[in-house]
C-alpha cells in the first residue's frame, strides 16, 4: 500500500470543493493537475486509474491524487453518479512512502506522546474505506457552505480543510489498524451493506432479522458487539445521513423527505433527525445550503 506524507505543521491551502452529479452513466476525463484532489464516494461508482492501479470509488471510500499524476476514468459508472471533491496545496514536495514508514511513525507515536504532539507529519493511503460516512458528510456541508459564504477572513477555509484531511487521515488509519486486529463477521458485513442500499426503504429490526434468518434479540447482540451499536440505531443512522444528502441537495419538503427515507410520520422523523444533529431538518438546511455543485 502506497501512502503520501503530508507536512501538516502549517494549514493546508483550500482551493476549490463541490459535490459532482450526473443521473447517467459518466467517465471521468483523462487529465494531469498541479494540485492534491480528495473524491469521496457518495453514490455510484466512479471508475478510474492513476499510475496504471484502477480503483472503484464508491460510497464510503476516498480517494486522494496526488499533483502531477495522470488520471483518467476507465469505464463509465453504473447508472447515477455522486461524489464529493475538493482541491487543495501543501507546502512541501509530493511524498511517497510504503506501509513500513507508515508503520514506525506510527508506532513512534504510540510509544511517545511528546514525540506524537509535535510530529508535523500526516500519512494518507492513495485509496481508503471511511470508517464514518456521517462525519465526512458534515465536514463536506461545512467546507461547502464556507466556500460559498462571503467570509471577511478567507483562512478559514485552509483551516476547514485541513480539518477534514486530519478526521480522513484518522479514519484511514484506524480502518488499517482494525483490519489489521479483527476479522468483520460475514453476517454483519452482510447486514450493513443490505442497509445501506436500502436505507430509503420503511426498515425495522424484525423485518432483517427474518429476511436473514436469525432470532432478532441474537442478531441485535450480534451487531452491538461487531458494530458497537445495536441494529436498531445503525438503521436510524444510515437514515439520517441519507436525509442530510437530501436536505443539502434538493429542494424537497421535510415531509418528502421523510417519505424518500422510509417514514411516514413526519414529526416523528424530525425528533429523531434532532436526536442526531441537535439540529431541526429545517435548521440543517439553512446551515448547509451553500453548495457548489456539478451536475451533468
Amino acid at each position: 500500500m502506497r501512502f503520501v506524507k503530508l507536512d501538516i505543521r502549517k494549514p493546508l491551502e483550500f482551493l476549490s470543493s463541490g459535490q459532482f452529479h450526473s443521473p447517467v452513466p459518466w467517465t471521468h476525463s483523462s487529465r494531469k493537475i498541479d494540485s492534491y484532489e480528495f473524491i469521496v464516494g457518495v453514490r455510484g461508482t466512479l471508475y478510474i486509474e492513476q499510475d496504471d492501479e484502477r480503483y472503484c470509488v464508491s460510497p464510503g471510500t476516498a480517494l486522494l491524487i496526488p499533483p502531477g499524476i495522470p488520471h483518467s476514468g476507465y469505464q463509465p459508472s453504473d447508472g447515477a453518479l455522486s461524489f464529493y471533491w475538493f482541491h487543495f496545496l501543501c507546502t512541501d514536495a509530493l511524498q511517497f512512502c510504503g506501509e513500513e514508514e507508515w508503520e514506525q511513525a506510527r508506532l513512534l507515536g504510540q510509544s511517545n506522546e511528546f514525540l506524537s504532539s509535535i510530529n508535523g507529519s500526516l500519512f494518507l493511503p492513495l485509496f481508503f474505506r471511511l470508517s464514518s460516512n456521517e462525519r465526512i458528510d458534515v465536514l463536506f456541508q461545512q467546507l461547502q457552505h464556507l466556500a460559498n459564504s462571503k467570509l471577511h477572513y478567507r483562512r478559514a477555509l485552509h483551516y476547514a480543510a485541513t480539518s477534514i484531511v486530519l478526521e480522513l487521515a484518522e479514519q484511514a488509519e484506524s480502518g488499517l489498524i482494525h483490519g489489521k486486529r479483527y476479522s468483520p463477521d460475514p453476517l454483519v458485513s452482510s447486514i450493513v451493506e443490505w442497509i445501506r442500499v436500502h436505507a430509503a426503504e420503511p426498515l425495522t429490526v424484525s423485518f432483517i432479522a427474518e429476511k436473514y434468518g436469525y432470532n432478532r434479540d441474537y442478531l441485535s447482540r450480534l451487531f452491538k458487539r461487531t458494530m458497537g451499536m445495536n441494529l436498531q440505531e445503525y438503521i436510524h443512522i444510515q437514515k439520517m445521513a441519507r436525509a442530510k444528502s437530501l436536505l443539502t441537495s434538493s429542494n424537497r419538503t421535510v415531509k418528502q423527505i421523510a417519505f424518500d427515507i422510509g417514514m411516514s410520520d413526519e414529526k416523528y422523523f424530525i425528533r429523531l433527525f434532532r436526536k442526531y444533529e441537535h439540529l431541526t431538518p429545517t435548521g440543517y438546511r439553512n446551515a448547509y445550503y451553500r453548495k457548489h455543485l456539478n451536475i451533468k
